[in-house]
């Protein structure tokens, strides 16, 4: 497996309750079992935007000083238990502005690129988020963010209509004799943490619900191209 290009610190780390195992990132389903119709409940089901938001702060915050915020000095640089995490989580939760209960959609890329850029005038930053319009950069400025130690928050689209319930991405994990599929997703973010290259073939690393997949760049590049939104959901929150 060749190394194109990724994060050069570890990613974040949490401690899991129920056996103790250390995650790669967070996981919205530290909220499962919440009542249904609570806000818990909608963190289970729609929050994975936060996550991927929650994160990409951590990993800011741990790798830059600059880059540290009122709401996450306290958890940079050290494996956090899942009560710190949600507490972590909740701060910037309320940072976004919070999941609707109304309907079921979590919150939008174009929400996470105003509310980025809302902290970083804040903090008087230079960096500056929008949420990706065009495909032909797509690659480029993934692999731009990770060789400026930011991580990378892609969205798979959400699918409509019946036909298409078994449709999305496939979630691969990497084993000595390959990748196998694990699952497959649709209307979820996903935080990019490296790229890489194996057999004539390009995968994203990724952390979704704490763990470690890869996902199929040409598989991504043809389901983005197919999906009837296109690029306007299939993209990432580009920040330079």
């Amino acid at each position: 497996m060749s190394r194109i290009t990724g994060l050069n610190r570890q990613y974040i780390q949490v401690k899991r309750n129920k056996n103790g195992k250390i995650t790669c990132g967070g996981d919205q389903n530290f909220f499962a079992d919440a009542p249904e119709g609570t806000a818990d409940a909608r963190k289970q089901k729609m929050g994975c935007g936060v996550t991927a938001f929650c994160d990409m702060l951590l990993y800011l915050g741990g790798a830059s000083r600059t880059y540290c915020i009122r709401e996450n000095e306290n958890y940079i640089n050290r494996i956090l238990s899942e009560e710190e995490y949600k507490a972590y989580y909740n701060t910037i939760y309320n940072l976004l502005g919070q999941i609707s209960a109304r309907g079921n959609n979590g919150l939008s890329g174009l929400r996470l690129s105003v509310r980025f850029n809302r902290i970083s005038r804040r903090e008087r930053w230079k960096l500056r988020a929008k949420w990706g319009m065009s495909g032909r950069r797509l690659y480029g400025r993934i692999t731009e963010m990770l060789e400026g130690e930011i991580p990378v928050i892609l969205c798979i689209p959400l699918l409509f209509g019946k036909k298409n319930k078994d449709q999305g991405i496939t979630f691969y994990q990497k084993k000595k004799d390959g990748y196998h599929a694990m699952c497959r997703v649709s209307a979820h973010y996903v935080v990019i943490t490296e790229v890489v290259e194996e057999s004539g073939s390009i995968y994203f690393g990724i952390s979704s619900w704490g763990e470690k997949y890869y996902v199929n760049w040409q598989e991504y590049k043809t389901f983005i191209h197919r999906h009837f939104l296109r690029t306007i959901l299939g993209n990432i929150l580009y920040i330079r």
